[in-house]
């Protein structure tokens, strides 16, 4: 793919187009009624207060659900670390929120029109990224959903396309280090956009080694790099597998919320529906999904026309696969799995029932029918009627383009909850609901025995108290337990206890009489430990890859230039 200076100037108006998408964010103060940007603004506000106690990785957020919780564990990576570290320059947590959000959408549409270049012309590409832009997904996660690292995930899928392509066509070496890298972000992006996205990254690998003739070392050969990529995310993945089990969420097989499936309203209404404007109302606008009735209508047309070519072609007709063919046979499946008739197969695969809600299935089926209706438009072969469209799109679409009730609120909103904005369902499994347990202005204290604590000093996983004990003590530190936190007295280990009735789900121990050094601190278990090795381990070996391939090409090169003299 060669850029020219349309493309530049095409490039250059889908920033401006994508500053437009979420200029609303920036121009209202404070933070939107939507459904979870609360949880991702408070994740990355205490993230931040984390990173600045010295925690990396971040494993336990100290003022989440009133006494801490293992939020890091199970947090979307990308976007809490991202996040955190904008705010470290701002010192704002809700403008970090909206700058993630900025370069979601402007990245996302900047990467899909540079895949789309690969196969089209530049306004056929450009029109193709502004449909993804102006998506009714797109729009709901933005405004109504609050749902940021669904969004930001999507920067990485038009790169993982570009790379399997490159990588099968081209044999550019650029390619390898762009596929691990994507893999691994989008691994670290949302976990569950990382299975969805697999429903047309997988079928576009096996697309493109149709035609190649080491098919089978070629296929070992992507899906090694992608492994290598999801293992770079193993510190993230390894405890997050192996430690659900200790939140109410592990304790059920099947993830799936009912109700949850999307009927033929929802993909041929061109209406939004709202719930109150009013300023007095909390509620977001109204979560209704829709998949776009122009889409719907361009997945139709495409569908007639592969029929005709697979009633032309026959036999022949994979050989003549095109994008636009690929494209309009993977939405069947897509939109089938978004339906009431695909919840056997939800109920039968377990991981695929984490996605929660069928409907997530939109943020990947996005892409699809911009690529038909870049198809549409090549074929058409009139500018004039592309530049229509488009100017129909942005009539429909951008007056969507808003939150609602926008609202200032403290800063200390974010940095301390008492309930946990993850759901109960993520509580540990030793604790009840948080926001019930009396909120405590200290970390520690006596509950049995006489004494005083001399001095306190308290960060995000580490506490450390000078004891004066007059008699053999009970302290209690307002911390949930779980497994990772140990105490220590006069550096030997001491017991937690955590069972007891009066104090559910909180650390306790016993300290004996005189004047005591104590620590309690949140460390890495035994499958943290292991998760942390594998991310270094795959680093290490994706450098050496790079290394090794780059003295090869150099060698390689050295003694073509010998040969010549």
């Amino acid at each position: 793919m060669h850029l020219k200076r349309t493309d530049v100037y095409f490039l250059i108006l889908l920033v401006i187009i994508s500053l437009f998408t979420v200029l609303d964010l920036f121009v209202n103060t404070g933070r939107s009624a939507n459904m979870d940007g609360l949880i991702h603004i408070t994740t990355i506000a205490q993230f931040t207060k984390a990173l600045q106690d010295g925690d990396f990785p971040v494993r336990w957020l100290d003022g989440f659900a009133n006494y801490g919780m293992p939020i890091g564990i199970f947090a979307q990576q990308l976007t809490s670390y991202t996040g955190a570290f904008i705010n470290l320059f701002f010192h704002d947590p809700v403008l970090s929120f909206n700058i993630i959000s900025l370069l979601a959408v402007v990245l996302s549409s900047v990467f899909f029109y540079l895949f789309l270049r690969i196969y089209f012309l530049p306004i056929t590409a450009f029109l193709g990224a502004f449909l993804v832009n102006l998506a009714p997904y797109r729009i709901l996660d933005l405004y109504i959903r609050g749902a940021i690292p669904e969004t930001f995930s999507l920067i990485f899928f038009p790169l993982i396309l570009i790379s399997i392509y490159y990588l099968t066509k081209k044999k550019r070496f650029f390619a390898v280090p762009l596929l691990i890298i994507s893999t691994a972000l989008l691994a670290l992006s949302h976990p569950m956009m990382f299975v969805i996205q697999m429903f047309v990254i997988v079928p576009y690998i096996f697309w493109n080694i149709l035609s190649e003739k080491h098919r089978v070392k070629t296929l070992f050969l992507i899906f090694g790099l992608m492994f290598l990529g999801t293992a770079i995310a193993g510190y993230y993945y390894i405890p997050l597998e192996l430690e659900i089990k200790y939140f109410f969420y592990g304790l059920s097989k099947n993830q799936l919320v009912p109700n949850q499936t999307l009927s033929l309203q929802n993909f041929i209404d061109p209406n939004w529906y709202y719930f109150m404007e009013s300023r007095n109302d909390i509620f977001s606008r109204g979560h209704v999904i829709e998949a776009g009735l122009p889409e719907m209508v361009g997945v139709v047309i495409g569908l007639i026309i592969v029929l005709i070519h697979l009633v032309r072609y026959k036999l022949r007709f994979l050989k003549k696969l095109s994008l636009f063919d690929f494209a309009v046979i993977l939405c069947v499946p897509i939109i089938f799995l978004t339906t009431k008739y695909s919840e056997f197969i939800y109920k039968h695969f377990n991981l695929l029932s984490n996605i929660q809600f069928p409907w997530r299935m939109f943020s990947v089926f996005i892409f699809l029918p911009p690529i038909i209706f870049a198809y549409f438009s090549e074929k058409i072969n009139r500018n004039w009627l592309t530049v229509l469209f488009i100017l129909f799109i942005a009539l429909i679409r951008f007056p969507q383009l808003y939150g609602k009730n926008y609202t200032l609120y403290p800063q200390n909103t974010y940095y301390f909850t008492t309930i946990n904005l993850h759901s109960n369902n993520m509580n540990t499994i030793w604790t009840g609901q948080t926001d019930l347990y009396p909120v405590e202005n200290k970390k520690g204290a006596i509950i049995e025995g006489r004494g005083s604590i001399v001095q306190a000093t308290t960060k995000n996983s580490v506490r450390m108290y000078i004891i004066d004990a007059k008699t053999k003590l009970r302290m209690v530190d307002y911390t949930f337990y779980f497994p990772g936190w140990h105490v220590y007295v006069d550096g030997s280990e001491v017991p937690i206890q955590f069972q007891d009735p009066d104090y559910r789900g909180t650390i306790t121990y016993n300290v004996p009489a005189g004047k005591h050094t104590i620590l309690v601190q949140f460390k890495d278990t035994k499958v943290r430990v292991l998760g942390d090795i594998i991310s270094i381990t795959a680093i290490l070996l994706f450098g050496a890859l790079i290394l090794f391939e780059r003295k090869i090409q150099w060698f390689e090169k050295f003694e073509r230039l010998k040969t010549v003299s």
